[in-house]
């Protein structure tokens, strides 16, 4: 375990602007961000001022104690003890804390309220805090977290060059009659037996028609010559996350493949050249637009071209999941993908190409360019 002190100094400094007491980690991307390693329940509280605090079961005191040994371990051993800890040490804050951050009586708390949030857990929290104001912690998280040092730039690398053993170990199976499970479970071999942790999303393979689909699953009928296969791999190294997408054709193209194909291919390089600090993401769109509409499949596209990724598969920008998101410029040091949407003609089928890049001071870096390669000998 490596405490982040600067991380945690810096969040609270956010906080004292933002006016809040403490934000409140329950995520495992949070806790790894902040303290350099994993928990089967990542609990911690990062109160406006002093010491980070770690909310741990009792058996894991010895350890963390020596990991935080200027900080704090607040102990349980119920759920009820660690509920009633938690409680106790906001309420200790809300006293200490200026009176007029409390607007309207009630102090404001941080919680990350994104996929791994469970809803549950926010309405559970605020049920016993009935005196502070639950708010999303990403006012304070997201900008930091969004510009990545060089040490997590080299952890997503590697999560990216483990995804492309995973998609060489694909491609040797394309073949008529392979099964989608069959490829999906020898492209996780090979990624575990490299160093992946696991993948942050389910493997998506999908043959024929169901490469339309813009999240995937696994096809559950076997491939056959001709037909589109789109695989999708998203590894994770030290919980940081790889995506990388790739489409084939098994046998020769036909033309509507061929030109799909040629399209998202003119895509990745239009939005890769304009992807560059200042650029929104809405702007990308733009320029992935214009490239459709060149190409006869303007009513086909789906905004979302890219989005961001790190300790989380879809960070900001996020424009699928947050419209808001599209309007957010980028900037260097962030990490993006490119090739996020499928390009898909209904009940034909669809092709996507996506890499990951992280934005430099006027053009993108590739983290690890894989080839794009589609056609396979039938």
């Amino acid at each position: 375990m490596k405490v982040r002190r600067d991380r945690i100094a810096r969040i609270q400094a956010a906080m004292r602007e933002q006016g809040w007491i403490a934000i409140v980690i329950v995520t495992h991307d949070d806790y790894r961000y902040l303290f350099g390693a994993d928990r089967a329940q990542p609990r911690a509280i990062i109160p406006f001022q002093g010491p980070a605090e770690l909310v741990a079961f009792t058996g894991e005191e010895p350890e963390l104690r020596a990991a935080l040994a200027d900080g704090e371990v607040r102990v349980f051993g119920s759920v009820g003890g660690q509920i009633h800890d938690v409680v106790g040490r906001l309420r200790e804050l809300a006293a200490t804390a200026p009176v007029e951050w409390a607007a309207d009586g009630r102090f404001k708390v941080g919680l990350q309220m994104w996929f791994h949030t469970p809803a549950f857990l926010i309405d559970l929290f605020r049920q016993v805090n009935p005196g502070v104001e639950v708010v999303s912690s990403d006012p304070v998280m997201d900008p930091l977290r969004m510009i990545k040092e060089p040490a997590e730039v080299a952890l997503l690398t590697e999560a990216q060059r483990i995804a492309g053993l995973g998609m060489d170990r694909a491609r040797e199976l394309l073949r008529a009659g392979v099964t989608a499970q069959e490829i999906a479970t020898e492209a996780m071999y090979a990624m575990m037996r490299a160093g992946a942790e696991g993948t942050s999303t389910p493997i998506y393979v999908n043959f024929g028609v169901e490469t339309c689909m813009l999240h995937g699953r696994l096809s559950p009928a076997p491939l056959e010559r001709r037909q589109l296969v789109l695989v999708d791999l998203t590894p994770t190294v030290e919980g940081y996350c790889a995506n990388l997408a790739r489409s084939f054709v098994l046998g020769e193209p036909d033309a509507r493949q061929a030109e799909l194909i040629a399209t998202y291919r003119e895509i990745v390089a239009a939005v890769r050249s304009g992807m560059r600090p200042g650029v929104t993401t809405a702007q990308l769109d733009e320029r992935a637009h214009a490239v459709c509409e060149a190409h006869g499949f303007g009513k086909y596209q789906v905004y979302g071209i890219g989005h961001g990724i790190g300790l989380r598969f879809e960070e900001p920008p996020a424009s699928t999941i947050i419209p808001p998101h599209k309007n957010l410029q980028l900037a260097e040091g962030m990490t993006v993908t490119i090739g996020h949407t499928v390009l898909a003609i209904p009940g034909f089928g669809g092709v996507r190409f996506e890499d990951v890049y992280r934005v430099g001071a006027s053009r993108p870096d590739i983290l690890f360019d894989y080839p794009i390669d589609p056609v396979v000998a039938a």
